[in-house]
C-alpha cells in the first residue's frame, strides 16, 4: 500500500491543481489512484474473511462428524451400546468447541449444521463460500430457504441460480430472490410451508444495558398483525388523557408488559423471580440512607466510634449498594426498593459486607436445601460450565465429588450444571474436576470492618420475616443453620479425551 505522507520530492501538484502523493521510484499516483489502492485492499480483506469463515465452518462440521463416527472418543466404555451413545458424543464434542471458541452450544450444533447443509445439498454455494466469493450471511440465508424442502431436483436448481447471484447482491436482496426462486420453484404449497413455519415459532428474551430488556417473539402474522393494532389503539386512546407524558412508544412498551404479567389484576401469574436487595438499598430506612449519602458526599473527617455503626461508617463497596436481578445483573437502586417494600416474602441471606459473599450452609443430607440453591443461584448466576449461558436457577445442582463416592452436599462441593452438560459428566470423559488450587488469602478487616459484620449480621437475624409463599424452616430458623462466613466457592477443570482443559475462575464470573 501507498504511504499517503508521499516519498522524497514532497506531495507535488497534479495536473487538476490537487497534491499528489509520490509512489516508489517517483512515479507520482494521484488521490483517485491512491483511494482505488486503499478500497482494494478493504475487497481483498472481504475475500478473505469469507475464506476464514468458510473454513471455520467446515472444520466445526467435520469435527462433529468425527464425533459422531467415533463415539468411542467421549462416550464411557461402559455406555458404548447405549442407542444415545453418539448422540452423547455428538453433545460433548459440541460442548468441547462451546469453550474453545466462546460460543453456546447451540451454535456449534447450528454451524455443523449448516455446514452439513451446504456440502451435501448447496454445493455450488458452498464452493463460493470456501473461494471467499460470498459471505456468511448469504449462505446461511440460503440454508434457511431450504430447510424442510425435501424436492433434491429444484432445491439443485435453487442452488445453481442462486450461486450465480451470490457476491453480487445484499444480503436483503438476496433474501428476497432466494424467497421468490423457493415460491417457483416449490411444488408445496403456501400453507403447506406455513405449517412447517408453525413449528419454530417461540419467544427469545435479550439483554438490553441500563436494567432493560429486549422480548422478541416469532408468532403467526395474523396474531402479530392483531396485538399490533390493539397496542397502537390502546396507546392511542391512553395518549389523549389528561397529564400524559409518555410517547406512544413508551405506551406501547408499557401496556404490552401490563398484559403479559397482569399487573393489576386478580388473575396475574405468580412467579418467584430472585432479586438480591442490599443492606443498603432495601433494609435501611430513609432517613438513614439519607444520612449515609449526605456524610459520604460531604464529609471527610474520620467517624467517632459508636456502639452501633451507622449508615454512613458503612464500608463503600459496590456490592453493597447494587441489587440484581438474577440472570441479568445490576439494576437501579429505585426499582430494588420498589421490589423490595411490595415483595410478599423474601429470604434473608447474610452476607459478608467486605467481601460481599454470602454465607453457606453446611448440610450432610443428599438434595440441597432452598437456602443452598438461592446461594449458587445468586454466586454464580448461570451455568458453572466455561461458554454456557443457561441460567444457574433453571438448572441442576452437581456435586463436584459425587455423592455416591462419598461427596457431601457442603456449599464448597456444588455447583450449578445445566441439565445436557450434568449428563454428559456422568456418560463421558468430558467432565469438569474439583482442582487442588487455592484462592488468594484475603487481608485481615480492620476494627471498624468487624464492628459492620456484626452490625449486619445483627440486623438481619434479629428479626423473623414476613410470612408468605417463600417462608420456610431455612427463612425462620436462621440460628439454628451453623452459618459460616466467607465461603470459597472452588476451582473447576473440564478436561477432554483430546487433551483439552479449561479452567473456570471461582464465582462470581
Amino acid at each position: 500500500m501507498i504511504d499517503s505522507t508521499g516519498g522524497a520530492g514532497g506531495m507535488p501538484e497534479g495536473a487538476d491543481g490537487a497534491l499528489e502523493p509520490a509512489g516508489p521510484r517517483g512515479v507520482t499516483i494521484s488521490q483517485a489512484e491512491l483511494l482505488d489502492m486503499v478500497m482494494t485492499d478493504a475487497e481483498q480483506f472481504a475475500f478473505e474473511t469469507n475464506r476464514i469463515a468458510a473454513r471455520r465452518l467446515a472444520s466445526i462440521g467435520r469435527a462433529i462428524r468425527m464425533a459422531r463416527e467415533n463415539p468411542h472418543i467421549y462416550v464411557l466404555p461402559e455406555l458404548m451400546s447405549r442407542a444415545e451413545a453418539r448422540d452423547w458424543a455428538v453433545r460433548a464434542a459440541a460442548t468441547e468447541l462451546s469453550m474453545r471458541l466462546l460460543i453456546p452450544t447451540a451454535t456449534v450444533l447450528n454451524e455443523a449444521s449448516e455446514a452439513h447443509t451446504l456440502a451435501a445439498r448447496l454445493p455450488k454455494l458452498w464452493l463460493e463460500f470456501l473461494d471467499g466469493a460470498t459471505s456468511y450471511p448469504i449462505v446461511r440465508a440460503a440454508v434457511e430457504a431450504i430447510t424442510g424442502w425435501d424436492d433434491h431436483d429444484a432445491v439443485a436448481r435453487f442452488d445453481t441460480e442462486l450461486a450465480g447471484i451470490a457476491g453480487r447482491v445484499t444480503v436483503a436482496s438476496f433474501r428476497s430472490r432466494a424467497k421468490r426462486l423457493r415460491d417457483r420453484l416449490s411444488a408445496a404449497t403456501l400453507a403447506e410451508r406455513h405449517r412447517r413455519a408453525l413449528t419454530e415459532r417461540r419467544v427469545v428474551f435479550e439483554d438490553a444495558p441500563e436494567g432493560m430488556m429486549w422480548l422478541h417473539a416469532l408468532i403467526p402474522a395474523l396474531d402479530g398483525a392483531k396485538i399490533r393494532a390493539r397496542l397502537n389503539a390502546t396507546a392511542k386512546q391512553a395518549s389523549r388523557a389528561s397529564g400524559e407524558t409518555r410517547t406512544r412508544d413508551q405506551l406501547r412498551a408499557d401496556q404490552l408488559s401490563d398484559w403479559l404479567t397482569g399487573a393489576g389484576t386478580s388473575t396475574a401469574v405468580q412467579t418467584r423471580v430472585l432479586v438480591t436487595v442490599p443492606l443498603i438499598a432495601g433494609l435501611l430506612e430513609k432517613p438513614v440512607r439519607d444520612t449515609r449519602v449526605a456524610s459520604t458526599s460531604t464529609s471527610t473527617s474520620t467517624s467517632t466510634p459508636t456502639d452501633h455503626p451507622t449508615a454512613s461508617a458503612l464500608p463503600a463497596h459496590p456490592w453493597l449498594d447494587v441489587a440484581t436481578i438474577d440472570g441479568y445483573g445490576p439494576i437501579s437502586t429505585e426499582t430494588a426498593r420498589h421490589i423490595f417494600d411490595t415483595a410478599t416474602a423474601f429470604r434473608r441471606l447474610i452476607v459478608d459486607p467486605i467481601t460481599a459473599e454470602p454465607l453457606y450452609l453446611d448440610r450432610t443430607q443428599y438434595r440441597p436445601s432452598q437456602a443452598q440453591r438461592d446461594w449458587l443461584t445468586l454466586t454464580y448466576q448461570r451455568c458453572s460450565r466455561p461458554g454456557c449461558n443457561s441460567l444457574a436457577a433453571t438448572g441442576d445442582v452437581d456435586h463436584i465429588h459425587d455423592w455416591a463416592h462419598g461427596g457431601r452436599t457442603d456449599i464448597d462441593n456444588l455447583a450449578p450444571l445445566c441439565p445436557p452438560e450434568h449428563k454428559l459428566k456422568h456418560v463421558t470423559l468430558l467432565r469438569p474436576e474439583k482442582t487442588s488450587e487455592q484462592r488468594p488469602e484475603q487481608p485481615p478487616e480492620s476494627t471498624k470492618s468487624a464492628d459492620v459484620r456484626a452490625t449486619l449480621e445483627h440486623l438481619l437475624t434479629s428479626s423473623a420475616p414476613s410470612d408468605g409463599p417463600d417462608s420456610d424452616r431455612a427463612t425462620h430458623d436462621w440460628p439454628d443453620e451453623n452459618l459460616t462466613l466467607d465461603p470459597k466457592p472452588p476451582r473447576r477443570r473440564w478436561t477432554s479425551p483430546t487433551g483439552y482443559t479449561s479452567d473456570t475462575d471461582p464465582p462470581p464470573f
